[in-house]
């Protein structure tokens, strides 16, 4: 496939909105776009409630109104990981809109030698990601505007072939979210069951008895107070809240330690493979993981993990585990602090309902049902995101 790398400006206009100040916000008028509206690749204004007056959208900011078909970005504070989710086209029904701080517009120059859905493809690409790390420097997070893209390339081909990979590319994707969407309802799933099954402490229509942790756990404890050495291939973890979330504890980002440091802990908080662990602070606060891998009982926890071992006589930790994402008010803690936290003492005191084993069985057995048929979900998803992966580095690497 011939390629021709051209500069951005050589076929796009594109516009960074303006920095509005706080003073000018209305509650009518014409809507504010900002990067809140841009999520999952779409342009949702549903998501803030910022306007400006009439008189100044089309009075000082009338060259920033958005048109049916503009490309947005954000182009201010996004995670790398994120930026892709972080675009969309304005539709018709999205006017009147006016940019704002942080967001930048494109428009094709000539729609006969650029379709606007390729070159969307190829800013979700790593080949521009890569060329504007050339570009920023010092940050995880992407910062950047009309200066940086000027010295920008992209691959310019035939129209029609633009036309066909915009096409490939937008079915994959209609795919991918296909595929998520059915296991966020097997999520869904899961909890409906499980209100259905067990309700909470507030609705207990059961009457099944209701006690607190500390009266059903062997112990209940949090991680490491302070850091570690690192030390590289020790075999030795040192979990934290970033390496939870999906259901389980992730390895790969853990840093490693020596065993010196893992043995001076350990036993205070001794995770096995079984035990419940839940963050306890910081913006991932809920999220659970039931210990269940061969590194465990190499696995120290870090402050910000808290460890909850059940009595399995009494309460299963799969059960535990759900009550806590059926019932986010158990760690959605209410406080002035920027990074709020929840306290172990709170864990010992939390309320939760005792159903007998029986019924919890009943309902583990089912999630591993729904889990089955998730995993299937899963590999395609897998399979799929390959497919789109091996696609983008061909059409742009």
């Amino acid at each position: 496939m011939d390629k021709k790398w051209i500069y951005i400006p050589e076929l796009l206009y594109f516009q960074e909105g303006p920095g509005v100040r706080k003073h000018q916000y209305t509650t009518e008028g014409v809507k504010l776009l900002n990067v809140a509206n841009l999520v999952d690749g779409k342009v949702d204004l549903s998501t803030s409630e910022r306007y400006i007056s009439d008189e100044e959208a089309y009075g000082k900011y009338s060259h920033f109104l958005a048109d049916e078909g503009d490309l947005i970005i954000a182009s201010s504070g996004i995670k790398v990981d994120y930026f892709d989710k972080k675009m969309g086209f304005v539709k018709k029904e999205h006017l009147p809109l006016c940019m704002n701080t942080s967001t930048i517009r494109f428009k094709s120059l000539d729609d006969k030698k650029l379709n606007i859905n390729y070159f969307m493809y190829f800013l979700k690409s790593n080949s521009f990601k890569h060329q504007l790390y050339k570009e920023i420097t010092g940050s995880a997070q992407l910062n950047f505007g009309p200066t940086h893209l000027s010295k920008m390339k992209f691959p310019l081909i035939d129209i029609d072939k633009q036309f066909y990979i915009a096409d490939v590319l937008s079915k994959i994707e209609r795919v991918l979210e296909h595929k998520r969407q059915q296991l966020n309802e097997y999520d869904y799933l899961i909890k409906s069951r499980f209100v259905e099954m067990f309700g909470d402490v507030d609705s207990n229509w059961n009457s099944f008895p209701i006690v607190t942790l500390n009266e059903v756990c062997r112990k209940i404890t949090d991680g490491k107070h302070g850091g570690c050495g690192r030390e590289d291939d020790s075999g030795y973890y040192f979990i934290g809240a970033r390496e939870i979330f999906d259901g389980e504890m992730h390895y790969d980002t853990a840093p490693q330690i020596p065993y010196s440091d893992f043995e001076k802990d350990y036993k205070r908080c001794n995770i096995e493979n079984g035990d419940l662990v839940i963050v306890n602070t910081g913006a991932t606060i809920g999220k659970t993981a039931i210990a269940n891998s061969e590194l465990t009982k190499k696995t120290l926890l870090q402050k910000s993990v808290a460890l909850i071992k059940t009595n399995s006589e009494v309460i299963l930790p799969k059960f535990l585990q759900y009550y806590y994402i059926c019932n986010t008010r158990l760690y959605k803690v209410e406080s002035a602090s920027a990074q709020p936290n929840l306290l172990i003492s709170k864990i010992k005191e939390t309320k939760v309902i005792l159903p007998p084993l029986q019924l919890q069985d009943e309902f583990i057995l089912f999630t591993e049902q729904v889990d089955k048929l998730k995993l299937e979900i899963q590999k395609s998803l897998d399979g799929n995101k390959i497919l789109y992966d091996s696609l983008m580095q061909e059409y742009f690497g």
